[in-house]
């Protein structure tokens, strides 16, 4: 079975362009638009508390999929948070935790984090009159794994992604929350890049907290996001929004939350979202994310020769075992956005700029990358076909 062309069926975005920004978001396949079309034209109503069919069936629709995300990724259901997105869930952590933290207590995190998992510590940090330590790592995006058991020496948290975006390394997160379990430090991991593409299980990673969104790697729509919260957590992380559905009881003066999950969700939540993202898993169980994987590799390993063959400076480790399905390249003495441009106009679509990791770009001494990214419906026909186009880009430059 050719795996890219099973799903590419599903997906009628693929017939028209190349699309490698996967890592920016995911094309979705039709049966993630019908299941949310089926909440939206048959059941649509909100949530718990309703005593009409509609309310009781989308509630039930809804904590199932609540079901099928914490057995994705490993995880009891009552640990499982809907949220926005990754950058909510994560912001939310930080500001969750921030109780348990004193004057001089010591965060570890990476010199190759997104934003969205630097920004939150950072603050933090100034706040509280923290320590931020980063642990040493080489262009190549590869951590010292010895600095790393020594800066986490005496750490309250660890925070690290488990794929950069930028670089597409994978990293040593099972060995990283080793180290701070060991310490007694919280572990919070950054697994926007890796859900969907190949496995990830919060307990062999030693996670404490670990988020994700629907919309990149499981082919969900924008707008939900996972915070997995581990259980012996669930009296010391304050929820940081309360409200609508967080109560069990209420008077003037006080309150007393309900039981996880729902005390995480204030409001009215993404219902549709949700549901679109347990069919979006749904589907990528379905293909298995062993060739979801594979298929990956391929790609990246096709990608990366044709690079060095046309003598393009491209970003990430060499060692492919730890490379993810994302490229970052550069073709001097163009901009990222010129090269970016010049794809489009043969119908790949690619991401410029900084990806949100300005830290990486500036330890590179450049001022963005050019990045492909893949998934499982990407070919190596594309590839061929993107390989073909830098060709002639690169000879016209010399």
């Amino acid at each position: 079975m050719r795996i890219p062309e099973d799903v590419r069926k599903d997906i009628p975005l693929t017939q028209e362009v190349i699309y490698f920004d996967n890592t920016a978001t995911s094309l979705t396949p039709k049966p993630v638009v019908e299941a949310m079309d089926e909440y939206y034209l048959k059941y649509r109503a909100n949530v718990h508390r309703g005593v009409h069919r509609l309310s009781q069936k989308a509630t039930h629709e809804y904590e199932k999929a609540r079901e099928i995300t914490a057995k994705f990724i490993g995880a009891k259901f009552e640990e499982i948070a809907f949220t926005k997105n990754t950058s909510e869930s994560l912001n939310l952590t930080a500001l969750g935790l921030e109780g348990i933290f004193k004057k001089g207590d010591k965060i570890v995190t990476t010199p190759y984090e997104h934003h969205s998992d630097l920004l939150p510590w950072q603050r933090l940090a100034k706040k509280l009159g923290l320590k931020l330590e980063i642990i040493e790592g080489d262009n190549e995006g590869n951590l010292d794994l010895a600095d790393a058991e020594k800066k986490i020496k005496g750490a309250k948290l660890v925070a690290i992604q488990h794929v950069s975006n930028a670089l597409g390394v994978i990293h040593e997160v099972e060995e990283i929350g080793k180290m701070a379990k060991e310490e007694g430090a919280i572990f919070v991991v950054d697994a926007a890049q890796s859900v969907g593409h190949m496995e990830v299980n919060v307990n062999k990673l030693h996670a404490d907290f670990l988020a994700f969104s629907g919309h990149k790697g499981p082919m969900g729509p924008t707008g939900i996001g996972v915070l997995y919260i581990r259980e012996e957590f669930f009296d010391v992380f304050e929820p940081p929004l309360i409200g609508g559905g967080t109560i069990e009881d209420v008077d003037l003066y006080d309150y007393k939350l309900t039981e996880p999950p729902e005390r995480y969700e204030a409001g009215t939540p993404n219902i549709g979202g949700a549901i679109g993202l347990a069919a979006g898993i749904k589907y990528i169980e379905k293909i298995g994310i062993d060739k979801i994987e594979k298929q990956e590799h391929k790609l990246v390993k096709r990608t990366t020769e044709g690079l060095t063959e046309l003598e393009v400076p491209w970003y990430g480790p060499r060692d492919l075992k730890k490379h993810a399905g994302v490229v970052s390249f550069n073709v001097p003495p163009l901009h990222p956005h010129d090269v970016a441009a010049v794809l489009d106009e043969h119908n790949i679509m690619v991401r410029s700029g900084h990806h949100c990791a300005l830290p990486v770009m500036k330890k590179l001494g450049i001022n963005g990358t050019v990045r492909a990214s893949f998934h499982v419906y990407n070919s190596i026909e594309e590839v061929e076909t993107f390989l073909g186009v830098m060709e002639e880009l690169v000879k016209s430059l010399r």
